[in-house]
Order: structure tokens, then C-alpha cells, then sequence
């Protein structure tokens, strides 16, 4: 059935072999996304509740005028006319409204997790640690998700951000809004991916708040006060999530059976040894280092004014700041 006889029947809507979930007034206008050309689709946003109630002024004004981008496109430049083509008549050539639309929703949601602080995006848990928000977490509270076939557990199925999510994170990568830098960590099996950094441009929140820079600097200075203020909160009451301190508790459990089945060794005259970090002090070094690498990369970007290429990248590193991870071990427990 074509989509036009499935507009007009009063049969379930199908997009070629699939089922359309949406309303079929829109049916052919957009991606299979149900997307209406005319009204940017906000019923998409499930924002989660800011601390406090409400946001800070400037994460406010940017989610009102990401979203007023849809309807003009011309107060975001960088953004609207990504594939620097022509019109017939020569103007330029903005993005479909489906385009913009994703980048509105998905803006809206960095929005709300952006630490103004360090540009970030993200949240402080209770241990101070800051956790970075996965791409699948952003994508589903703007309603961009699919089920799809689980290929490492057969008959079984997940969720995973829709093509179209991609494409956006895709635009704002090309436009300059956000940097990914990507995280992984040795496993006896290999690597295993951890959720990316991922920073929001100074410039283009400046562009998108409409502020002034010594503005916009002086809501970054009262969200550092603020994010100080929670992090010393957080040290002085010792704060640790649930799991950290079940582990905890295992290890101490664990020390005691063994103590009580070989006994305590004889250590006579010999000085205490430092046991290593606990686990929230591990998980912020490990955060502290991944930052580095991140400074590390986007300076080298900055003198080349392009990404740099692999051996480029090993060659330069040094030259900006890059450390080992050991090194940066024992700089930061030595106290340097």
C-alpha cells in the first residue's frame, strides 16, 4: 500500500512494509518521524525537573532560543545553513525544518545538562564525581530512540538512538556546538567503551543567549560558586552513592574472614602502608585524567586549527601537557 492510500484508508498507516505510529497528516513530510514542517514538536521533550525549580537564567534564555531557531533559522547562522549550498536565486540554502527541529530538541536537553562551570555536559552525583550523560540518555528525552535486535543476546532486543538522533549530534559536531572526546578503559577481554565527554562551545552558547561575553562570564562565576559550594558540601560530609559503600562494607567483611582464618601478619616497627584510593577517590582521578586528555586535544586542535592525525596526535601530545596515566597517578597522590 502506498503512503498515500494509507493516508486516505481508514486502515492502520504504512510506510512500506512498516507500521507509521504517527498521525498521517504529516505522512511523507518527514523522516517516518511523524514531523510536522510548521510546529516544532516540544511534546518530544521530557526535561527532567531542574534543582531548585527552576533553571538559571542563561540555561533558561538558551532552551528559549534553541527552540525559537526553528522559525528562524537566520539567528543561528553557523547552525542553519550547514550544507553551504546556494538557492537558485543565490541565497543561501538553510536545513529542511526536520533538521532543525532535531537540533532544537536535542540542544534543549544539553541545555539542561550543562555545567556552566566547566562547559560540560553532564551532572555532580552525591561523591562530588562529575558523570558525564550518555547519547542514549539525551536521546531519550527527546523521544529519538528505536528498538532494535540485540546482536550479543539472541531473541532479545534494545534501545539505541534513531538514525535521525545521529544525524543532528552529526550537525552540531560539524557546527562547532559540541566536542566529543571518546573514553575507554583496558579489560582483560579488550577495550570497553565509557560515555564520552562531550562540551558545549563558549562562542556558540554567547550566540545562542544573545550575551554579551563578560555576561555570560559572570553566570559562569556565580554556577562556580554554586558548584563549589555543593562539592565542599560533598567532601565534608564524606557522601558516597549506595554501591560504593556496599563495596565498601564487602571489603571490610572480606578482611575480616581473612583475618580470622590466617590470622594478623607480625609487622613489628614498620610504618602503616597506604592502602589504594577508595572507590569514589578512584572514579574522580580517573574523571580528572580523562579531562586532561581532553585540554590535551583540544589544544593541539587550537595550534593546528584542524583535528589532529593520529601520529600527529602522539607526536605533539607531549608538548601540551599529555602525562601517563601513571604519571598522572603519582603526581596528583604525590601531591603535585
Amino acid at each position: 500500500m502506498s503512503a498515500m492510500m494509507a493516508e486516505d484508508s481508514p486502515q492502520t498507516l504504512v510506510w512500506g512494509r512498516s507500521t507509521y505510529p504517527h498521525p498521517g497528516l504529516h505522512l511523507g513530510s518527514g523522516n517516518r518521524c511523524g514531523h510536522d514542517p510548521q510546529t516544532l514538536a516540544v511534546d518530544r521533550l521530557s526535561l527532567h525537573v531542574p534543582s531548585g525549580g527552576n533553571w538559571p537564567r542563561l540555561i533558561q534564555v538558551g532552551i528559549n532560543r534553541i527552540q525559537a531557531y526553528f522559525n528562524n533559522p537566520r539567528a543561528l547562522e553557523p547552525l542553519a545553513y550547514l550544507s553551504k549550498k546556494r538557492n537558485q536565486d543565490g541565497s543561501k540554502r538553510q536545513n529542511r525544518s526536520e533538521a532543525r527541529e532535531g537540533h532544537a530538541l536535542v540542544v534543549s536537553v544539553i541545555f539542561t545538562y550543562l555545567d556552566l562551570k566547566s562547559l560540560r555536559v553532564g551532572y555532580y552525583a552525591t561523591s562530588g564525581e562529575f558523570v558525564s550523560i550518555s547519547f542514549l540518555d539525551i536521546a531519550r528525552r527527546c523521544a529519538m530512540t528505536c528498538m532494535v535486535k540485540d546482536r550479543e543476546n539472541e531473541g532479545q532486543v534494545k534501545e539505541v538512538p534513531t538514525s535521525r538522533f545521529w544525524r543532528t549530534v552529526r550537525d552540531l559536531k560539524a557546527a562547532g556546538v559540541i566536542s566529543v572526546f571518546e573514553q575507554y578503559e583496558e579489560k582483560d577481554a579488550g577495550k570497553r567503551a565509557l560515555t564520552a565527554i562531550k562540551t558545549f562551545s563558549e562562542k556558540f552558547l554567547r550566540l545562542v543567549a544573545g550575551w554579551s561575553a563578560k555576561r555570560v562570564e559572570k553566570a559562569r562565576q556565580r554556577a562556580n560558586a554554586r558548584v563549589g559550594g555543593f562539592l565542599m558540601d560533598a567532601s565534608n560530609a564524606g557522601v558516597e552513592n549506595v554501591n560504593q559503600r556496599k563495596q565498601l562494607v564487602k571489603e571490610i567483611q572480606s578482611a575480616n574472614v581473612k583475618r580470622e582464618l590466617f590470622g594478623a601478619p607480625i609487622a613489628k616497627n614498620r610504618a602503616p602502608s597506604i592502602g589504594s584510593a577508595r572507590p569514589s577517590v578512584e572514579a574522580a582521578l580517573k574523571q580528572e585524567y580523562a579531562e586532561l586528555e581532553a585540554k590535551v586535544l583540544a589544544s593541539i586542535k587550537a595550534a593546528l586549527g584542524r583535528a589532529p592525525r593520529t601520529l600527529e596526535q602522539l607526536k605533539l601530545q607531549a608538548q601540551h601537557g599529555w602525562l601517563s596515566y601513571d604519571d598522572f597517578m603519582r603526581r596528583r597522590l604525590g601531591g603535585s
